[in-house]
């Protein structure tokens, strides 16, 4: 598979169950806020539902215009949900046929803390842009996936 992925990993100071119903559902304009060329999200549209089963799909739209089609493809409460992203308008396009997102929650024993995991991949259009997708991925896409678990964890600390 010609694909390039990046994690995240942190704990957060809530249960397992809190920290998971509050970060699946999120408002991703709230934590996608941008980071250095890439766009913020200022939007969803055409959400088919509460984020809360599979099957269900939105369209997220960035800052600088361009939007994509995300759909959940996984739903297992309190543990993990995983998503696809497809249809891509943005520069990513011409790089990446899809992504894929996923995120675990495992509780810490003897604490109310959560240890979170998330991990996105995305496939490249073609083995010749793999090394491309590849740095992309692991240098900015990475810092812009820590950005937002570190504003995820600061709301979910601060609610709980």
């Amino acid at each position: 598979m010609k694909s390039a992925a990046a994690t995240v990993v942190t704990t957060i100071e809530a249960s397992q169950e809190k920290t998971f119903l509050h970060i699946v559902p999120i408002d991703l304009t709230t934590i996608f806020t941008g980071f250095g060329p890439l766009p913020s999200v200022t939007g969803s549209l055409n959400q088919t539902g509460p984020w809360d089963a599979a099957g269900r799909s939105r369209t997220v739209v960035f800052s600088d215009g361009s939007s994509a089609r995300e759909t959940l493809t996984n739903y297992e409460y309190p543990s993990r949900f995983a998503y696809r992203i497809t249809d891509f308008t943005g520069v990513l396009r011409f790089l990446a046929s899809e992504a894929r997102g996923e995120w675990w929650f495992e509780s810490l024993p003897g604490r109310s803390a959560t240890t979170v995991r998330w991990r996105y991949k995305f496939v490249s259009r073609s083995a010749i842009l793999k090394p491309l997708v590849s740095l992309f991925t692991r240098s900015l896409w990475r810092g812009y996936m820590g950005k937002a678990l570190d504003l995820s964890k600061a709301q979910v600390e601060a609610q709980a």
